[in-house]
């Protein structure tokens, strides 16, 4: 007897249609979990195509179909992949040189310390620490403004805090100017260095020029602090990288050098740094390391 044939029976008849609904609804739910990804179709651009077991593979689109896409690799091998195989389809953040996918440096808004002309895109930033025990994180609130802020562990304690406001106020692909400020704040004190720094050249080969002025509440420095600064990534996970400050004369000078470790998100810089003049010395190591979040795997600007 069906519930179309037997109208004396509505309860059993909800009932009946009330399961149902359950147990499609239970039906559906693993079907929508396994909706196919959305997949650009095929052209030139370089994508990173993340598999669900984990596995990366960079390449371009060269077919795709709805049961199957073809990659081809930047080494020029063409892989077929089922669908199903596939978590995620992404433009890639890095480029080509010479046959290999080169990562984004996700830390290049940054030498050692001093920051460079670039800015962070919106909504990135890293975590890190400078010498183990001065921890600082950096955000992209826009494109061109970037705000940094963190603060030494100093017997159990954070301070003083700092922050760094950056704003972005000239870029183009060979060159990118930006303005900022490093605030220490302590206790109801406060005092940094306003500055202007440039960054000439290419993403993996760059000169770093810039300008500062110390302050002290409303009081600033006569004599400014000039950087003079340099990159030169050697491969795909090498970076040279040097920072040097000329101090005022009564003080003396700044030259550090090393390299940084790039990774997909986490980097490290491993260098050594002197200071010249009277009581000045050699060598301090410099560790640091950084943790990139945000925007895709594998890449700034």
């Amino acid at each position: 007897m069906s519930c179309v044939t037997a109208p004396l029976l509505p309860r059993r008849c909800r009932i009946l249609r009330g399961v149902l609904l359950l147990v499609a609804l239970a039906a559906a739910a693993p079907l929508r979990a396994q909706d196919p990804v959305e997949i650009p179709p095929p052209g030139d651009d370089l994508v990173r195509v993340e598999l669900v077991d984990g596995t990366s593979i960079v390449g371009t689109l060269r077919e795709v179909t709805p049961q199957s896409v073809v990659l081809e690799t930047v080494g020029g091998a063409r892989i077929t992949l089922e669908r199903s195989q596939i978590r995620s389809v992404a433009l890639a953040d890095g480029s080509v040189v010479e046959g290999r996918y080169w990562t984004r440096d996700r830390s290049d808004t940054r030498l050692y310390f001093t920051s460079t002309g670039r800015s962070l895109r919106k909504g990135e930033g890293y975590v890190g620490t400078y010498i183990i025990f001065l921890p600082f994180v950096a955000v992209g609130v826009t494109d061109r403004i970037t705000l940094a802020a963190g603060a030494p562990v100093l017997f159990g304690e954070f301070q003083p805090v700092y922050l760094a406001p950056k704003v972005q106020v000239v870029r183009t692909d060979k060159a990118q100017v930006a303005v900022g400020t490093l605030a220490f704040l302590f206790d109801d004190q406060f005092g940094g260095i306003a500055y202007g720094v440039g960054s000439f050249g290419t993403p993996d080969v760059a000169l770093h020029l810039g300008l500062g002025y110390g302050y002290s509440g409303d009081d600033f420095t006569d004599e400014p602090v000039a950087l003079v600064g340099a990159e030169a990534r050697m491969s795909a996970r090498v970076k040279l990288l040097t920072e040097n400050y000329l101090l005022p004369d009564d003080v003396g000078n700044i030259v550090s050098f090393g390299v940084r470790l790039i990774g997909e998100r986490l980097s490290t810089d491993i260098g050594v740094a002197g200071i010249g003049g009277d009581g000045g010395g050699c060598c301090l190591p410099m560790v640091n390391f950084s943790y990139a979040f945000g925007g895709g795997g594998g890449g700034g600007d």
